[in-house]
């Protein structure tokens, strides 16, 4: 390491809940350990998904600190550069605060974004965030997403891209085929209504009124007394057929994957762009069928069904599951995860190399317009 070199520092959620943000970021410090690279990290995570007072005294708290710490960084031994991930809501207002620590002081930010709210719609907390922080890098998980947010902001800057599947191993094992408890249908995310609960609760009963015995793990956390109530109801009407176990990591999600037919995604969160757990079941040889929803199109490509916002998910998810389940599907599930696995390989390296204090031009995946 040259002797200009910066120290990294991540700027975002790490320890908890999981979502998609804590995971790439706990990801990018994966990396960044077997790289034997120094670091540092401001953790804003609130601990806990529920909102209330607890909740914003942790997030501002923790935006506090990590603004007096940012102010200090001139004083460090070695420069700084600092990596935030960027809020989709009014959480934007304690990175304005963080990047304005960082423009007094004169240091480097990269912006990496992950969210498509401010994308598809204006935020004004994002024009905001935009001129405090100045002339930085951005980073996108897509091309689209990027031509979208230069044209609506209408920003001189460079866009690093970081395909999602870059942040997914490659899956080592192979899925089983169909046995004689019928098809295998799972959902893994925070389990939500906009997220999908309902439609996929549909979906497998959709594929039973066809007379084909299927079965349905909803994995992840119950967010709402809604969805909690969906599922107590669904558990009721299918019995063992209707699975919640929880919140899945390690060897317990790859069991998940590794025990699937096929993947439901028939999420329209407002926030979503490609997900991660998308390229996940893709890794796994798992065909996917989500929704055409945000940036999910791009990642899933030839590995499922795309479903327009508009039709009927279960009677469409349905209707293409039971016209075909077989071992071709899952090749092209996996085809496509290696694919785009491939044109991620180097797109992390970039963003590494600017945190180390190289320059993120050439790399930049869409122009803003003139």
């Amino acid at each position: 390491m040259g002797l200009n070199s910066a120290v990294p520092v991540l700027v975002g959620p790490f320890s908890g809940p999981i979502h998609g943000v804590s995971i790439i970021n706990n990801k990018l410090l994966d990396v960044m350990r077997e790289r034997g690279m120094p670091y540092r990290t401001i953790d804003l995570s609130p601990g806990q998904w529920r909102r209330g007072p607890a909740y914003h005294l942790t997030r501002a708290g923790r935006t506090v600190l990590g603004l007096l710490r940012i102010l200090a960084g001139p004083l460090a031994s070695k420069r700084r550069r600092y990596v935030m991930s960027v809020d989709g809501g009014p959480g934007l207002a304690y990175n304005i605060a963080l990047a304005l620590a960082a423009r007094l002081t004169g240091q480097a930010m990269a912006l990496y974004h992950h969210s498509s709210r401010y994308v598809l719609d204006d935020s004004v907390l994002m024009r905001m965030l935009l001129a405090v922080a100045g002339k930085v890098p951005h980073v996108f998980c897509s091309d689209r997403m990027a031509a979208l947010f230069f044209e609506r902001y209408r920003l001189n800057g460079s866009a690093i891209l970081i395909n999602n599947a870059a942040w997914v191993a490659p899956f080592e094992r192979a899925v089983e085929p169909v046995g004689d408890s019928g098809i295998r249908l799972g959902f893994l995310s925070a389990l939500t209504l906009e997220k999908g609960v309902a439609r996929a609760i549909e979906t497998l009963r959709a594929i039973r009124n066809q007379g084909v015995p299927a079965k349905l793990v909803l994995a992840g956390a119950v967010m709402s007394a809604d969805a909690r109530e969906l599922i107590h109801e669904g558990q009721q009407e299918f019995g063992a057929l209707l699975d919640s176990p929880g919140v899945l990591q390690g060897r317990d999600k790859a069991e998940f994957f590794a025990g699937l037919d096929y993947f439901l995604f028939p999420s329209l969160y407002e926030h979503e762009t490609q997900s991660l757990v998308v390229p996940e079941a893709l890794s796994a040889g798992v065909p996917v069928i989500a929704f055409d929803h945000r940036f999910v199109g791009e990642i899933l490509g030839d590995g499922g069904l795309l479903v327009s916002p508009s039709a009927s998910f279960a009677n469409r998810a349905a209707d293409w599951i039971v016209a075909g389940n077989d071992g071709k599907r899952r090749d092209a599930a996996r085809r496509q995860f290696d694919k785009e696995r491939a044109e991620a390989a180097g797109q992390v390296d970039r963003l590494i190399a600017w945190s180390l204090g190289g320059e993120a031009s050439g790399s930049a995946a869409a122009e803003p317009p003139h």
